[in-house]
């Protein structure tokens, strides 16, 4: 008979481990993605004759098309589970910054600052390690900006549900980085409409900011990086150079940004109706409302007087784009404010990183409902609803999993910066800009960080981006191997 210690719950029973050859062969056959991400920026630095740069980019797209004509031939799994579904995105997210730094090691990076930026990039992240960008070729912030893009598009599933179609493997891409994966990744047709509105909102925004730059290529990677929410700029000081009417459409389109890519797509259709029912519009605009109004208290009560600055760099925050109009706040209790738009983010569905406004709402009814419940008769059966339909115990464990990953994170990260000898509250202002993949800085990460630290930021925009689960996946030895029940 099994000993307390070692029986097994049923859900226990049924756990099946990642299979190490269907990784593997999904892997190789998503080799295609590489030299989409490299070559573009490869395009354009050989139009710079920049030929060592654009032979360091080369090489991974055509190791990647190499790997993937090696498996052409073999059939996807049909019965991907879910673990090695995530598995694989995990494997994606870590496979590319890696790769990139080479590029990044040609323009004078050493080792970790390379993996730093690479990494920055593909999760939309927006922090840098570099000193001085000024000198680097165009085609260096195009691979930049480019590899934001693609990643933010990964996130939405678009591209990867158009590879491998409907399916088990499309769903977890979705579920991955989207609450609404179910619906997102059904169909090749739904991933296309992503593709087309995330494609349609860049070439908008571009044409527009081109148009108030004077500036095709600025307005290309703005443009780019506002719509995947990364925040890379071209200049050291972020949007502070530009024009009040650039900042203004960088900030909308990195807030558009934040908006469910779903909502976005019904609402190019003229599907007004079904875009307001996802309630992601109003979402952000109201959670963006209520921080703009408690900020600008705050700044009264305060004396403060920078009101469009802060403004604009509080709606970069909620975004999680990570431009920036000016330096941060230094008041402690502005920065507070600014963290706690950093926590929760954009919405679900979208590009933005942190918690996701849409859990916010799950766990604000659910405290309404916790208030509530002790009111209730003894036997009564009153579930907590979101518009209208229960509320399932896995969404909720999701949910309670998120937080509880997220906070013991950040507090890890925190702590290291603090033994570091950085003042407390702008080492939580970057370290939730990382965990959250926002970009904004509060001036502790710079070049000058110490190796560990910069390890560890690299860590934490890779969880944040993946949201915890698909990294633990990766390393839990029983993700690979599922240990028999004694007897």
């Amino acid at each position: 008979m099994p000993t307390p210690l070692t029986r097994k719950s049923g859900s226990q029973i049924l756990l099946k481990p990642a299979r190490v050859h269907c990784v593997a062969l999904t892997l190789a056959k998503h080799g295609v993605l590489f030299p989409l991400v490299f070559w573009p920026p490869m395009l354009w630095s050989a139009t710079e004759e920049a030929w060592l740069f654009a032979l360091v980019l080369l090489v991974p797209g055509v190791a990647g098309m190499l790997l993937w004509w090696s498996v052409r031939h073999l059939p996807q799994p049909a019965d991907l589970r879910q673990a090695e579904a995530v598995v694989v995105l995990a494997f994606l997210f870590i496979i590319v910054p890696l790769l990139s730094v080479p590029a990044f090691a040609v323009l004078g990076l050493p080792g970790i600052d390379g993996l730093f930026e690479g990494m920055s990039a593909i999760t939309t992240t927006g922090l840098s390690v570099a000193s001085d960008t000024s000198k680097w070729p165009f085609a260096a912030h195009v691979l930049r900006s480019w590899m934001q893009w693609c990643g933010g598009l990964a996130m939405a599933t678009a591209v990867l549900a158009m590879l491998i179609g409907p399916g088990a493997m499309a769903r977890e891409m979705g579920r991955a980085g989207l609450d609404e994966g179910d619906r997102i990744a059904s169909t090749r047709s739904r991933a296309r409409q992503l593709l087309g509105a995330y494609a349609g909102l860049t070439l908008l925004f571009w044409l527009a900011i081109s148009a108030s730059t004077g500036s095709v290529t600025t307005g290309l990677l703005l443009s780019l990086s506002a719509v995947s929410t990364g925040g890379f700029a071209f200049l050291p000081d972020s949007l502070g150079s530009y024009s009040k009417l650039t900042q203004i459409l960088v900030i909308v389109a990195s807030v558009s940004g934040a908006i469910s890519l779903l909502a976005v797509a019904f609402l190019s259709k003229g599907d007004w109706r079904e875009a307001w029912k996802l309630g992601s519009f109003q979402r952000v605009a109201m959670w963006s409302a209520a921080a703009l109004a408690v900020l600008i208290c705050t700044m009264l009560a305060l004396d403060e007087t920078a009101y469009y600055a802060h403004a604009m760099n509080l709606l970069s925050a909620i975004s999680t784009a990570g431009f920036s109009v000016s330096d941060m706040p230094a008041h402690p209790v502005l920065l507070l404010i600014f963290v706690v738009a950093m926590i929760f983010g954009g919405d679900a569905g979208s590009t933005a990183g942190g918690i996701k406004l849409a859990r916010l709402t799950t766990l604000l009814r659910a405290t309404r409902h916790a208030a509530r419940q002790p009111r209730l008769p003894e036997n009564a059966v009153a579930p907590l609803r979101e518009y209208g339909q229960p509320v399932s115990d896995s969404k909720l464990i999701g949910l309670l999993a998120i937080f509880l990953l997220y906070s013991t994170s950040v507090l890890i990260l925190w702590s290291g910066f603090l033994a570091g000898g950085y003042p407390p509250m702008p080492a939580l202002f970057d370290t939730v800009s990382a965990f959250s993949t926002v970009g904004l800085s509060a001036g502790v990460i710079s070049p000058d960080l110490s190796t560990s630290l910069k390890a560890g930021t690299v860590l934490a925009m890779l969880m944040g981006r993946l949201e915890f689960i698909a990294i633990l996946l990766l390393v839990l030895p029983r993700t690979w191997h599922i240990p028999s029940q004694r007897s």
